[in-house]
C-alpha cells in the first residue's frame, strides 16, 4: 500500500470471456486471455465482500462487474498474472504465464507501463521459462533504491515429467519451491548481460 495514489488495494486477474472452439483449459488457473484490474478499500470486511469492489471498464471505474473490460488481451497466450510498481523507475510491470494446456512446458514474459491501466508493452518473452514456471512476480520490497536491481520470484516444474519429457531447470534451480533470481535492468545502449541466482533459497 506504500504507493497506493488513493488509498485503495489494487489487484489484477486473469480470465476468458469466449469459450468458443478453444485449446484445452483455455481457462484455468495459469490459462487465458485477457487481463483485468480491480480496485477495493483494504479492510477485512471490504476484501470478503464482492460488492466493495470496483473494475476498469477501459476508461474509468465501475461497480457493475458486467462492465468490467481487459487492460491487456492476447487470445491463448494469457495466463497467471501479477503486477508490481516500480517506484524508482515509476513503472508498473507485469508478469504474465501461459500456461499452455495447464500440464507441460510454460511461456513467461513481462510488460511494462506508465499507468496502471496500461497500455502495455513486451519487455521481455521467455520460452518455456522454467521449464514450468508459475506466480511469477517481482516482490516490491526486493527492489533496489535506484530501481535497477530487482529479484524474480516464482515456484515450478510440478509437473516433473510429460509425456515422456522430463522437465528441466530453466534457469539452473528452478524447482517446485519458491525460487528466487536476481535481476538487473539494464538502460538503452548498455549491453552487458547481468543476473546472479540464490540456489539455496
Amino acid at each position: 500500500m506504500t504507493h497506493s495514489p488513493d488509498g485503495k488495494a489494487y489487484l489484477v486477474a486473469h480470465g476468458a470471456s469466449d469459450g468458443k472452439d478453444r485449446r484445452f483449459g483455455y481457462n484455468s488457473w495459469i490459462t487465458g486471455d485477457e487481463i483485468y484490474l480491480l480496485r477495493v478499500t483494504p479492510t477485512i470486511d471490504n476484501i470478503n465482500d464482492a460488492s466493495k469492489y470496483e473494475y476498469f471498464d477501459g476508461t474509468g471505474w465501475t461497480k457493475d462487474f458486467n462492465k468490467i473490460k481487459p487492460i491487456a488481451k492476447w487470445r491463448d497466450r494469457m495466463g497467471c498474472v501479477t503486477m508490481t510498481y516500480n517506484a524508482p523507475l515509476k513503472k508498473y510491470l507485469m508478469c504474465v504465464t501461459d500456461g499452455m494446456t495447464t500440464g507441460r512446458r510454460f511461456n513467461t514474459y513481462i510488460l511494462e507501463s506508465d499507468n496502471i491501466s496500461g497500455p502495455f508493452r513486451m519487455v521481455q518473452y521467455m520460452q518455456n521459462f522454467g521449464e514450468q514456471g508459475y506466480f511469477v512476480n517481482f516482490p516490491s520490497k526486493f527492489i533496489s533504491g535506484d530501481g535497477m536491481t530487482l529479484w524474480l520470484s516464482y515456484s515450478g516444474n510440478f509437473a516433473g515429467n510429460w509425456d515422456g519429457h522430463k522437465i528441466e531447470k530453466n534457469p539452473p534451480s528452478s524447482r517446485y519451491a519458491w525460487c528466487l533470481h536476481q535481476v538487473q535492468l539494464l538502460r538503452p545502449g548498455d549491453n552487458r548481460l547481468t543476473a546472479t541466482e540464490d540456489d539455496g533459497k
